[in-house]
């Protein structure tokens, strides 16, 4: 039988609804009246949900629909992608302050977008062969 991979726990901060909306990198939690350990992934669900539902536009009134944070294009729970402003490679955090529903092409898909056109930048790397 193979084995489980096992959950990372983690602290986070959870807003007034008793949500996660922030994962510590640091021991900034030791500051913070706030928090709990659970497991990491369910966390990044949670905050992925909310960012997710921030998205939501009323547009006209009676027709709701979540947009990119950043260009308006429609987009839906299976094609939306989070993006952190501030990479957690540059010390940013998943947090609901540090991240944005966006559509692909304001992510990765085009030259401008957050981490521009990856798929220009992976044809670029060569074989050792």
């Amino acid at each position: 039988m193979a084995s489980k991979k096992e959950s990372k726990i983690v602290h986070v901060e959870l807003g007034e609804d008793g949500r996660p909306i922030r994962i510590f990198r640091t021991k900034a939690w030791l500051d913070c009246p706030n928090t709990i350990l659970t497991d990491r992934a369910l966390a990044v669900r949670l905050i992925r949900e909310q960012v997710f539902d921030r998205s939501i536009v009323f547009d006209p009134p009676e027709e709701e629909h979540n947009e990119c944070e950043r260009c308006g294009r429609t987009i839906t729970w299976d094609s939306f992608e989070m993006n952190e402003k501030i990479p957690k490679g540059k010390r940013g955090e998943v947090s609901l302050e540090n991240c944005e529903a966006l559509c692909h092409a304001c992510h990765t898909g085009d030259a401008d977008s957050a981490h521009g056109n990856r798929r220009w930048q992976s044809a670029k790397i060569k074989s050792k062969t």
